[in-house]
């Protein structure tokens, strides 16, 4: 069996009016019980109608209205007396305006509303890295590398050295800044010598020994002389602290390291705790040389820098 069902003819408009009248008169009343009854029996006549933490809405809607009656607000649909109501502070402005107009609709509200939004803040097309925490304080954050080339090796100093990428990446930063600042220079290499620290391209003063306070920059040609405990003398400007020449081939570099291993030999007996130090620093430059060499050459290069000659 069919049942056909029609909807009655009902003027909607006339509907939400009704609503909204009785949304504000139930406001009103709400308002006033909470004015007139004490804090006990409020709370008694709420819970009684099942309205438990349903009618702060309501109360809000009584004070925003407080000098309007429900018949001036009558042509208002209901959400937008909540909204009013909601962002009473925001909406003030308009609030103010309605009481001047002596036929409110909704189509006037809206207006006034439209007014009162602010324009979004332009953004800047210029990404920015900075971020803020819930406190306020300011971040950065470098947005996702894709490189993998750097990836790895961000990776690798990781593991090898114990710091954290942050530290890492702070590191680098410094020496690009310094370097654009003209604070340090490239130097031209060439083929087969990418990993070998070469020194400025002027002649400069080698720091070998500038980590010990003791030891002075002397502007004369004067050998530096130290006493150690054994009584033995030891002429430190074997080590070439004073100027040291910069190699910008293989074979210089060659013989450079060459050089500075006959100091070694021939000074071996003479050694304290620090010259140990600058041998240690000395051979692992001969190694990190080799190793920038062809598996093919290491062997021969290697040979090359022990031929220690007798000076």
């Amino acid at each position: 069996m069919v049942i056909a069902t029609s909807l009655p003819n009902t003027n909607c408009a006339q509907s939400l009016v009704q609503a909204t009248q009785n949304i504000l008169h139930n406001a009103f009343y709400l308002a006033k019980q909470k004015a007139e009854l004490s804090r006990k029996a409020y709370k008694k006549l709420i819970k009684d109608w099942g309205w438990e933490k349903e009618d702060k809405k309501y109360l809000k809607v009584a004070q925003t209205f407080e000098k309007f009656s429900p018949q001036d607000l009558a042509q208002i649909e209901p959400v937008t007396i909540f909204r009013l109501a909601n962002q009473n502070k925001k909406y003030a402005p308009v609030i103010e305006q309605l009481l001047d107009i002596s036929y409110i609709t909704q189509q006037t509200v809206r207006e006034l509303m439209k007014q009162e939004r602010k324009p979004k803040p332009f953004q800047s097309e210029k990404p920015s890295i900075w971020r803020r925490t819930r406190d306020g304080r300011r971040y950065c954050q470098v947005p996702p590398i894709h490189d993998q080339e750097t990836g790895v090796i961000l990776q690798k100093m990781v593991d090898e050295e114990g710091l954290t990428a942050q530290q890492i990446i702070a590191e680098s930063l410094a020496l690009r800044k310094a370097m654009k600042e003209g604070r340090l220079q490239e130097v031209p290499i060439t083929l087969g010598t990418e990993d070998i620290e070469v020194p400025s391209s002027e002649c400069t003063k080698s720091d070998e020994f500038l980590d010990n306070e003791t030891y002075e920059d002397n502007s004369t040609d004067e050998s530096i002389v130290k006493t150690d405990d054994s009584g033995i003398k030891v002429d430190e400007s074997v080590f070439s602290s004073e100027i040291i020449f910069n190699p910008t081939t293989t074979q210089e570099i060659v013989e450079f390291l060459s050089n500075e291993l006959k100091v070694v030999v021939d000074n071996i007996d003479n050694f304290d705790g620090r010259q140990v130090k600058e041998v240690k620093k000395i051979i692992a430059q001969i190694v990190d040389f080799c190793n920038a060499q062809s598996i093919e050459e290491q062997w021969n290069t290697l040979e090359d820098v022990l031929k220690v000659k007798d000076g």
